[in-house]
């Protein structure tokens, strides 16, 4: 299934992730231990009565003793209660309808009922207590642009709430209860220590069914599926749906290992770990949002044929396509082209990895980088910055304005379908470069590159003028590897030659 497909059936306020369980407890002889003599022992559950505690660390632990053979019932009627239903309300506009004939209007939303062209859309999903006090964890995108929240108890109590802090990027929310006191609240576990195979539990709200459980096992751990940039879900085969959104995945000891998020088709669904939340909860309550370090720039996959470009003679390692101007990556010196093959000294070989190591690190904090440039071990000390929100990395908002506005002239190199003109003749400094004014519509370059780039460097070899760039192409054979410079940031290109 395509990832395009895979995330279009997982995406909306009421989607829902599923259910879980733990394995048996065997001996180190291989012989199954008595599940009931193992649980008393071994399994502890938060107890769930009213306390004054707020901090989860600092729950009480009661012993639970039941066989997971016969009934999960006892720990189901344990952890119930903090458990919650979220419902949610929206005031969206409604088009203007009036060159809409009467009878179709109903088709595209009528007005709302006090004329003033807009209405109220609802959604549901699910979430649960982590401290006495009434702070409720869930998924983000069960209460985004929500204009009012309600949260209901198992006991029927109703509390207005608040959103105290998001994180998009791991789609988790931290919610507020409007006057909640003493209130059950669960334990948080270790989403690192589940296996493959454990059994698990889920506790939510799907269709709007209160408190439905549903159990299943780990179908798999650290699954990539396209949703964000620090995608490691848990996998489960639980049977989950629509409403268990945000709600609880638990271990048989009761505690909170993932938060329910996204499913997709039937019998697969994926819940965010909960080591991956832990360590969010200071930020999304104090500052309303997760710092994470960021050191500014783009990657990309390494390829044998980009490597061999790059005069890199590995096969491990990512590839620095782009470093952005004023960040933390520009001021250490590293440079677009450079080949990324270690982050204090553990090695790599997936982008999307890289962005989430550096992600779960802190602004402030300084790591060592190991690159190959030009053939060459380079080492740099790099201290983080704080990366920027989503809509600002979208924007590229930090970037330095755009210093040409579509230069023309008349050097064509049909091999790229590229017009150029030295920097110096658009306002530049003299020997900055090769600056494109126009591109072929049906050249490789189309799309890729843009009017108004700064050509710096191809084939490793540095451009300074058009004329630079007309030498490297006389000796190249089918591919171009280009460093352009686009609104101050550099950026890598790789290009076939017609």
């Amino acid at each position: 299934m395509k990832v395009s497909h895979l995330l279009s059936m997982v995406t909306g306020a009421t989607l829902g992730a599923g259910a879980l369980l733990s394995s048996p407890l065997w001996l180190s002889d291989g012989h199954a231990a008595d599940p009931l003599d193992a649980v008393a022992e071994l399994v502890q559950t938060p107890a769930l009565e009213a306390s004054p505690a707020s901090d989860p660390a600092s729950v009480p632990l009661q012993p639970l003793s039941y066989d997971p053979r016969v009934s999960l019932a006892p720990l189901v009627e344990r952890l119930g209660p903090a458990v919650v239903n979220i419902h949610v309300t929206q005031r969206v506009t409604t088009p203007d309808l009036s060159h809409v004939p009467a009878p179709f209007r109903d088709f595209f939303g009528a007005p709302g009922a006090d004329g003033s062209g807009s209405r109220e859309r609802k959604g549901q999903g699910s979430g649960f207590l982590i401290s006495a006090d009434g702070y409720v964890l869930t998924n983000n995108h069960v209460v985004d642009g929500a204009d009012t929240d309600t949260v209901t108890l198992d006991d029927e109590r109703e509390f207005t709430a608040t959103v105290v802090g998001t994180d998009p990027g791991t789609d988790v929310a931290l919610v507020k209860l409007e006057g909640g006191t003493a209130l059950p609240y669960t334990a948080l576990g270790s989403s690192e220590a589940l296996k493959v195979g454990d059994w698990v539990v889920a506790i939510g709200n799907p269709f709007g069914l209160d408190h439905t459980v549903t159990a299943g096992i780990v179908s798999g751990k650290g699954r990539v599926i396209g949703a964000g940039p620090y995608d490691q879900f848990l996998q489960t085969d639980a049977s989950i749906n629509p409403g268990n959104s945000g709600g609880p995945l638990f271990n048989l000891a009761g505690e909170v290992v993932g938060i329910n998020t996204a499913i997709v088709g039937q019998g697969i669904g994926f819940a965010v770990p909960i080591d991956l939340v832990s360590g969010m909860l200071d930020d999304l309550r104090d500052d309303g949002r997760v710092a994470r370090g960021w050191v500014g720039v783009g990657l990309r996959d390494l390829e044998p044929g980009l490597a061999a470009q790059l005069a890199y003679d590995g096969t491990d390692g990512v590839v620095l396509s782009q470093v952005w101007p004023g960040t933390p990556a520009a001021e250490a010196g590293l440079r677009a082209g450079d080949v990324l093959t270690s982050l204090d000294g553990e090695g790599v070989d997936d982008s999307a990895a890289v962005v989430r190591q550096i992600g779960q690190r802190r602004p402030g904090e300084t790591i060592q980088v190991d690159v190959v440039r030009d053939g060459r071990q380079k080492r740099f000390k790099v201290k983080l910055g704080q990366r920027p929100g989503e809509d600002d990395l979208a924007r590229g908002s930090w970037g330095a304005p755009e210093s040409a506005q579509d230069p023309q002239g008349d050097d064509a190199l049909d091999a790229l379908g590229l017009t150029v003109r030295d920097a110096a003749k658009v306002g530049m400094a003299a020997g900055s470069g090769a600056v494109i004014t126009a591109i072929d519509s049906e050249s490789p370059a189309a799309g890729r590159l843009r009017a108004g780039d700064r050509i710096i460097e191809a084939n490793r070899a540095r451009v300074r003028d058009a004329g630079d760039l007309q030498s490297v192409l006389a000796h190249a054979t089918d591919r171009l590897l280009l460093v352009v410079e686009r609104r101050g940031s550099q950026l890598l290109v790789d290009l076939p030659l017609r």
